[in-house]
Formats: structure tokens, C-alpha cells, sequence
């Protein structure tokens, strides 16, 4: 065409982008293709509107759109496998991290279980390595030090224990050895047992370390329970090695005895099951009673009654102890208040260290209407082995009217002179 030349196959977009201040778009057949056509209008300085026009094949365009997604799917897929390459990694290294013992290196407590129960083998050996001296080397030297112990010794365990057994760290000053029960090469109680304890450990402090350790075969079930139970009888007898056995089956159900006494216990606590029972204390000459001693006594949920000797123990690892007195004494009180009768109970050392208990009994004593009707009876080794606390306990409930005897007189190493010096009432 010429310039200016009439143009009567104008269509509608070609006439509507005169008057638009936007690009227009239209699509269009014809003999030449399949296109999409952009006008953009433009408005020269005298007022006249021009269309620039530009074609693009569909064709053309699809093809680039297709390549535009292929190109865009390409990248995903890439992407996401970095991201899943990214994820193995992080949760590779934060299973590394949670199974390592960061000071050593070495695997931990967590990984030795994981491998114990991947495990294809049932029946195994397992030893527990105890550092005797490590509690101590870090209140002296610190941590640092301690834990360059425990790698130095990990290490030379490494360095000596048969090739088929894996080692582990299992806690602060204790070390694991594991293997087949089937390895003819296994013997642990004779590489332990070698360790030489004349030969410093570190040098730069010198440190020398014992050892104690327990060993126990079978089902893996039960392994490391057994070889711990094993180690603190070798810790407690300072022995080198012990290994479990059916002799150590009676302290394993002492242990489940103490578990469940435990639970016992505190469900007897709460449900108002520690009781006092009055023993009486009679006059031979004029056959009448002159004094209650009050014991406790624990009923169970059966209902059988129990002693402190089935009890006692449990209570005072359970630091329980203060509770038990407190709950005799507020029984006794109640049950004494309105007669004029005699009672003596037991007290303990710990329970007169006890600030809130002291505070208790004596605003129970000034409330109490006949203060002089009371003893307390407490040991001789845990009174003259705290003798000014003691003493100074006396005093206060001497001064409300109490009576203090010792008990157990005789028992200890004290001679009478430490003891009259507490000025206690009588000896029993």
C-alpha cells in the first residue's frame, strides 16, 4: 500500500486503537496464518494518530510457551532434587548430631539403642565401663579436662577391643562395649582387666584412673540393664569386673521391690494411708500404762499392713522422710490434745535440719495444751554427729516443755560426756 491509501479491510480493533491510548490485541486467520497482532497508537506534535503494527504467529508462540514450560519443568525437577539432596544432608547430619557425643565424638546413649534393637542378632555380650574418679577430676580440673579424659580412654578401648565389637559412650564417666555372644575373640573381662591403672591416663595434668565395669550376655532385651546392675555391685564392692548372673537376679528384683515400694508409698501419702499405732509402755510395779510410743505403720491399698522396716528405706531415698514425721506428728497431736496422756515419737537429725518442719512443730507446741506430755526420741550416732544442731534444737523444745531422750544408746562410738552435753531427759 501506499501512504495515505485508503484502507477498507480495516477491522474493528484496527479502528477501536485510533481511539485507544492502550495497545490493542487481535487475533486473525487468513491466507498467510494464524496470527496475533498488537496496535499501538501514537499521536504525532499536529494532532495526527498512527497505529504501529506488529504480527506474531500462533504457531510461533505456542512453540515458545511450550519451551517456556519445558524449560520451567526443567528447573523444578532441578531444583527439587537439590532441595531433597539439601534435606538428606541436614537430616543426615542432625541424626550424626543427636547420636555423637559432642565432646569425643564417639556415638552415644541413642545410638546404642538404635543399634541394639537393628540388630540382627539376639542373644549378645555387653559391658559397662565405669570411671570411678570422674566425678571428682571435673569438680577439680572442669569439664574440659574430664572430657578429655573420657576420649582418651575411649580411644585406647578402641585401639583394644576385639575388631568385632562397637563401642559407645554411654554416659559421663561410663563406656559400652557390645558384640556378638557368638564372637570366639570376645573377651572383656580380660581387656578391662588389663588396663594399666599405674600409668597416668593424660599428662598435662597427670591423671590416673580405676575402673569398674559389669558384664552381661543373653537376649539383648535385657543387656544393658543387666550389665548396669552389674557394674554398681562392682562399684559398690570395688571390684574391677562382675558379671551378672543368676546371683544378681535377687538384687534386679530388689530394684523392682524399691520401684514399686516407691509408688506405694506416695499413693499411701495421698490417701491418708500412714497411720500411727500406740505401743504402750507399762509400769512392772503398778501394772498401769505411763507412755505411748507412737510408730508408724503404712497400709497398702490391699489393706495390709506394713512396718518401717518394708517401708523406711524407700522413704528416706525418696526424700520423703520429712513428710513422714510431719504426718505422724499432726495425727498424734489430734489424737492427744484433749487427754492428759503420755506419747514419745521418733526424730530424726534431717527433720530438726528441716527449717519448715521446725517451724511446724514448734507452733504446734505453743497451740499444744500439755507440752510436758511429750518426748522425743532420736539416735545417738545422728546426734552427735550434727551435735551443735542438735543441741540447738533441744533447746528450743526443752524451753516448750519436751522431753529428749536418746535412743539406741550404746550403739555409736560417743562416750556419756558427749551426750550429757546435749542436757538431754533420759537414755534409752
Amino acid at each position: 500500500t501506499q501512504f495515505l491509501d485508503l484502507y477498507p479491510e480495516a477491522t474493528a480493533a484496527n479502528v477501536g486503537a485510533f481511539y485507544s491510548t492502550e495497545p490493542v490485541f487481535e487475533i486473525s486467520k487468513d491466507q498467510w496464518g494464524h496470527f496475533k497482532t498488537i496496535f499501538v497508537p501514537f499521536v504525532d506534535a499536529n494532532g495526527v494518530t498512527y497505529l504501529t503494527g506488529a504480527d506474531i504467529t500462533i504457531y510461533d508462540l505456542n512453540q515458545r510457551l511450550a519451551q517456556s514450560v519445558s524449560k520451567a519443568a526443567a528447573m523444578a525437577v532441578f531444583f527439587f532434587f537439590i532441595a531433597l539432596l539439601v534435606a538428606g544432608i541436614y537430616v543426615y547430619l542432625l541424626k550424626r548430631a543427636i547420636s555423637t557425643d559432642t565432646s569425643s565424638g564417639f556415638a552415644n546413649h541413642i545410638a546404642l539403642e538404635y543399634y541394639i534393637k537393628k540388630s540382627p542378632n539376639h542373644h549378645m555380650q555387653l559391658a559397662v565401663i565405669w570411671v570411678n574418679e570422674l566425678e571428682d577430676i571435673s569438680s577439680f580440673y572442669g569439664t574440659e579436662v574430664s572430657d578429655r579424659v573420657m576420649k582418651s580412654l575411649l580411644l585406647h578401648f578402641k585401639k583394644n577391643r576385639p575388631a568385632t565389637s562397637q563401642i559407645f559412650r554411654l554416659a559421663t564417666n561410663k563406656i559400652v562395649l557390645i558384640a556378638s555372644f557368638n564372637d570366639d575373640d570376645m573377651s572383656f573381662t580380660e581387656m578391662i582387666q588389663a588396663y594399666n591403672y599405674s600409668t597416668p591416663l593424660l599428662t598435662d595434668p597427670f591423671i590416673y584412673i580405676t575402673l569398674c565395669a559389669g558384664i552381661a550376655s543373653g537376649n539383648k532385651s535385657m543387656l544393658l540393664e543387666n550389665a548396669h546392675i552389674a557394674a554398681l555391685q562392682a562399684k559398690q564392692g570395688r571390684h574391677t569386673v562382675v558379671n551378672y548372673s543368676s546371683a544378681l537376679h535377687n538384687v534386679k528384683n530388689q530394684y523392682q521391690y524399691n520401684v514399686a515400694m516407691a509408688k506405694e508409698v506416695r499413693e499411701a501419702f495421698e490417701n491418708n494411708r500412714i497411720v500411727p499405732y500406740f505401743q504402750a509402755i507399762y509400769n512392772s510395779e503398778k501394772n498401769t500404762i505411763i507412755q505411748y510410743e507412737c510408730l508408724a505403720r503404712m497400709i497398702t491399698c490391699h489393706g495390709e499392713i506394713l512396718k518401717p522396716k518394708s517401708f523406711l528405706d524407700v522413704v528416706n531415698r525418696s526424700r520423703m522422710d520429712g513428710m513422714l514425721t510431719r504426718t505422724m506428728l499432726t495425727q498424734c497431736f489430734a489424737r492427744f490434745r484433749k487427754t492428759s496422756t503420755c506419747w514419745s515419737i521418733n526424730i530424726t537429725v534431717q527433720d530438726m535440719l528441716d527449717p519448715s518442719l521446725t517451724e511446724f512443730l514448734e507452733n504446734e507446741l505453743k497451740r499444744y495444751p500439755q507440752p510436758r506430755n511429750i518426748t522425743l526420741e532420736l539416735l545417738e550416732t545422728e546426734a552427735i554427729a550434727n551435735f551443735s544442731e542438735v543441741k540447738a534444737f533441744i533447746t528450743m523444745v526443752k524451753n516448750r516443755g519436751v522431753r529428749v531422750v536418746i535412743d539406741d544408746f550404746g550403739t555409736g562410738y560417743s562416750n556419756i560426756s558427749n551426750v550429757l552435753k546435749l542436757e538431754v531427759d533420759g537414755i534409752k
